[in-house]
């Protein structure tokens, strides 16, 4: 049997290679030899292209998410940097670590997004997964994708009543009770009230300014550029904080005894257990923010203003932290209806046929 045999140029090393041509009683050598040379022609392996790709080596993966991460991600805040750094370790690495970039297309992204959708992530977190995995490909590579991604349920979030937060506010004594009413009376994120610091506070023009926040225990920036801005607060908050403070005139607002800043954990389960013994539904803290929003909307105050107190980029963020009791929507449209008494001699006494 005649054998070809020849080198294969490969990313990092050159692969010898042997191929069958024929049996030596039906072929001469030159016919072997040529038969050897169309191989070699209709493979490409002689071709400048295939030598130029085997020596221009495609980066994985890997080494372009580890680039990513020190470069850019690294630019984050802490938080994100944690949980983006989490995607990545626990779903992108090991679904696509040693691949090259280049073959890290639409198709393989679909299939990935379809095998999540069959575990047990909520559509949202598939989605920060595969938002992680958009940025380290880079906006020129996904550009003109068309991926399909799982729905995110319209869930409503927990709010509370103004009601609610009195019996909340009432029912705690000492640095609780004015630590939720500071949450419920400013709508302030719960890390940027425990990073209030006491010369945060003019307690005498009843003012409040947001200038850090705090996660992990450490002190952080606020979460967006908006984030840093002075709220307004009534007087009787500002009473209580004034009464909380004591005369003191550095150090946080509100700490722990050993003087470290409240954990958002140790905060949540002390309301918890405030919510249980009130006999209310369960809530998170920023059950607290979406109350506040909701309180100041229901009251009329201009939506800049709301969104200058809260922190946010824009007013459509707001909105979605508006929740419409059901029985301001009747109160409403009972006082703004067309045929209540107030408008006119002839209001109160329409005939059931004039008003259909």
């Amino acid at each position: 049997m005649w054998h070809g045999r020849y080198y294969v140029d490969l990313q990092d090393k050159r692969k010898r290679v042997s191929v069958p041509l024929g049996p030596v009683e039906q072929l001469t050598k030159p016919e072997a030899k040529r038969k050897l040379r169309d191989l070699l022609e209709k493979s490409g392996v002689n071709t400048e292209a295939h030598l130029l790709q085997a020596i221009n080596v495609g980066k994985t993966f890997e080494q372009e998410s580890a680039w990513w991460r020190q470069n850019k991600l690294s630019l984050f805040k802490p938080s994100c940097q944690e949980t983006m750094g989490s995607h990545i370790d626990k779903y992108l690495l090991p679904r696509f670590g040693e691949l090259s970039i280049d073959v890290v297309d639409e198709r393989k992204v679909q299939e990935f997004v379809a095998d999540l959708n069959r575990t047990e992530l909520a559509p949202k977190s598939i989605r920060n997964i595969i938002g992680v995995l958009k940025l380290i490909l880079g906006k020129s590579r996904w550009r003109d994708w068309n991926l399909v991604l799982p729905e995110v349920p319209e869930r409503e979030q927990r709010s509370f009543t103004e009601d609610e937060m009195r019996k909340i506010i009432n029912s705690v004594t000492g640095q609780w009770r004015v630590l939720f009413a500071t949450m419920a009376g400013t709508g302030l994120r719960c890390g940027e009230v425990f990073g209030l610091h006491v010369e945060d506070l003019d307690l005498a023009s009843c003012r409040i300014s947001v200038r850090r926040s705090v996660w992990h225990g450490q002190e952080v920036t606020v979460k967006t550029k908006s984030g840093n801005r002075t709220v307004n607060i009534e007087p009787a908050l500002a009473e209580m904080l004034r009464e909380h403070l004591g005369g003191r005139a550095s150090g946080r607002v509100f700490e722990t005894r050993n003087g470290t800043p409240f954990s958002k954990d140790h905060v949540r389960q002390k309301l918890q257990s405030v919510l249980n013994k009130l006999g209310l539904k369960r809530g998170g803290l920023h059950a607290f923010r979406h109350g506040r929003v909701s309180v100041l909307q229901e009251n009329g105050v201009p939506g800049d203003l709301v969104k200058e107190w809260i922190g946010h980029s824009s007013l459509r963020t707001t909105s979605r932290y508006t929740h419409i009791r059901p029985e301001f929507r009747e109160r409403v449209a009972a006082e703004v209806g067309l045929f209540r008494p107030d408008v006119g001699p002839n209001g109160p006494n329409l005939q059931q046929n004039q008003i259909l």
